[in-house]
């Protein structure tokens, strides 16, 4: 036993945790912690000037590292700020420990300024929730917050310091944090039915999510489609690389719209769906996503999901690799020659089908005219062409998603991401998390213009810490999303031509000379013939760079 502080054992659970980087913006409340980051330098304090921008750059350091990444919020103000992208994490599952200092809890019945209770605040988009009452058990709150954080399925963790917590001195044990298996087996007699049912299948497809990514499943995913020559679809928004875009196989994203994912599963009587957690339309309009006569079977580390949205005929609680192994060796032996035969036609026509829609996307890519703003489509394909082979892709950019899934491409590990979420003000701050944690990567953040003003203050941080990340801004000065749902609706604004709230102009935002004024090169793009040689340029650039590029808007209808 040693004795020593609270901020002390704070400080040395992080440290004997391979904590690099504490990511934050203090407050009175945590001037004990940050003493120590001046005493000394196992860990490096990343200044944020939000602390939304503080968690989102920790969710994309977790991301890109598998590791729960460190944050430290100040007190009620501070965590009020972070609920949007803590929101984020918790949906897509990102392991963090989330810290915070709270006043003295001998003031609190004073209701002192800046005091509210955090963990009513936090609960709702954590794994857990714990406020820390003596100095004494510190590290056990630390040692189990990491735990909870990194066991499937994995999520953001919230802990509460009180100053008087960190200030207390106490005799204490540092206790090593409990490691779980990650491999949860599944009922083998639930994948015996499943193979059963893949084997009698016409048109089988695979959705695969993010718990496929997570579980280090893709390798497997795509043996399992090409066993059983079925489509591979996406799920809708999906977060991070769950299948190769570049995979004959591939069919695409599902899209946050009923209407439309309903017509691209129809023609399939089987599908599996894979660690999926998105599987609802951004607007309810009653229609359902699933066909009605489709068979299910649902895979998942998380027993919420299974049957969650829709009744799953077989619903197994595993880990998404160890079920797809066990499914594949229990179907081989049920492939007779005859249905290889059926197999090996089913797989020639999904190919050819998902040909022809690659080719309308690369045909809609190469459509750019001279003069003007920049088609959205051909932006990314000129992003891919100009980019490195090995680039990382933070997408934030909502109207042009699917042109992202399609032209742009993911087909490695780690080498696509993007806020699931639909919490605006994610992708700066996230980019700048990833490149931290992959430093000799290139990473490009694609984010939209309203996106983008979020977290803006994220710049910053990119400069004083030389966090070269490319920052593209897809400028259409509004919020094009929301315009494209009141065209949807049909009413007075598409009589009027008026769309309220919805316009980012009058004065227009000078995104480049904002990224100046924060350190960031910045250039701005006003038409399709200088956009090349400035995407050369800001890929070239040796620190952080970002391109306000004028893109087209074009409203289309959206969302129903």
């Amino acid at each position: 036993m040693a004795e020593m502080t609270g901020a002390q054992a704070i400080y040395e659970m992080m440290a004997r945790e391979g904590v690099r980087y504490i990511f934050g913006n203090p407050g009175t409340t945590e001037l004990p912690l940050m003493d120590l980051f001046a005493a000394r330098d196992e860990i490096n304090y990343i200044l944020a000037l939000h602390e939304d921008a503080a968690l989102g750059m920790a969710a994309g350091y977790a991301e890109a590292t598998g590791r729960a990444a460190a944050v430290n919020l100040h007190t009620n103000p501070g965590v009020a700020h972070a609920l949007g992208n803590l929101y984020n994490a918790y949906r897509m599952g990102t392991p963090l420990v989330v810290t915070a200092g709270q006043q003295d809890t001998r003031a609190l019945i004073s209701e002192p300024l800046l005091t509210a209770d955090l963990l009513e605040l936090t609960r709702q988009h954590t794994k857990w929730a714990w406020e820390a009452r003596h100095a004494s058990e510190v590290p056990a709150c630390l040692a189990r917050a990491f735990q909870i954080a990194e066991t499937p399925p994995t999520g953001p963790v919230f802990l509460s310091f009180p100053v008087n917590v960190m200030e207390e001195r106490a005799e204490m044990d540092l206790p090593p944090v409990t490691r779980t298996g990650q491999r949860i087996r599944g009922d083998r007699a639930r994948i015996e039915e499943a193979a059963r049912i893949l084997s009698h299948a016409s048109n089988p497809a695979i959705i695969a999510g993010d718990g496929c990514a997570r579980s280090g499943a893709v390798d497997v995913i795509v043996k399992l489609a090409e066993m059983l020559g079925s489509r591979v679809y996406l799920e809708p928004l999906n977060a991070l690389m769950d299948f190769p875009t570049s995979h004959a196989l591939y069919g695409g994203p599902l899209l946050p719209n009923a209407r439309q994912t309903q017509a691209m599963l129809l023609p399939h009587d089987v599908i599996i769906i894979l660690g999926v957690n998105t599987l609802v339309p951004l607007v309810h309009t009653g229609v359902r996503m699933i066909p009605a006569g489709a068979r299910l079977i649902q895979i998942d580390v998380h027993v919420r999901e299974l049957g969650k949205n829709y009744p799953a005929e077989v619903a197994l609680l595993a880990d998404i690799r160890s079920a797809v192994e066990e499914l594949i060796e229990t179907l081989a032996p049920l492939i007779t020659a005859e249905l290889r035969d059926v197999i090996s036609r089913r797989k020639r026509i999904a190919i050819e089908e998902n040909r022809a829609a690659r080719a309308a996307f690369t045909e809609q890519a190469m459509v750019a005219p001279e003069r003007g703003p920049v088609p959205p489509a051909y932006l990314v394909r000129e992003m891919r062409a100009a980019c490195a082979q090995s680039a990382v892709m933070v997408d934030e950019v909502v109207s042009a998603n699917a042109q992202f899934r399609m032209t742009f491409g993911a087909n490695e590990p780690n080498s696509y991401f993007y806020a699931k979420a639909g919490c605006l003000g994610l992708g700066l701050p996230l980019a700048i998390g990833v490149k931290l944690a992959m430093p000799d990567r290139q990473v490009i953040c694609a984010v939209g213009d309203g996106s983008a003003l979020y977290s803006i203050q994220s710049l910053w941080t990119a400069a004083r810490y030389g966090v070269a990340v490319k920052f593209v801004i897809f400028n259409n000065a509004s919020y094009e999303i929301l315009k494209g749902g009141l065209l949807a609706l049909g009413g007075a604004s598409v009589e009027r031509g008026i769309y309220p709230g919805t316009d980012i102009d009058k004065p227009q935002i000078n995104f480049s000379a904002l990224a100046e004024s924060m350190g960031v090169a910045g250039r701005r793009v006003s038409e399709t013939a200088e956009l090349r040689a400035a995407l050369d340029w800001a890929f070239a650039h040796d620190g952080p760079a970002l391109l306000d590029v004028a893109i087209t808007r074009e409203v289309r209808s959206l969302l129903r």
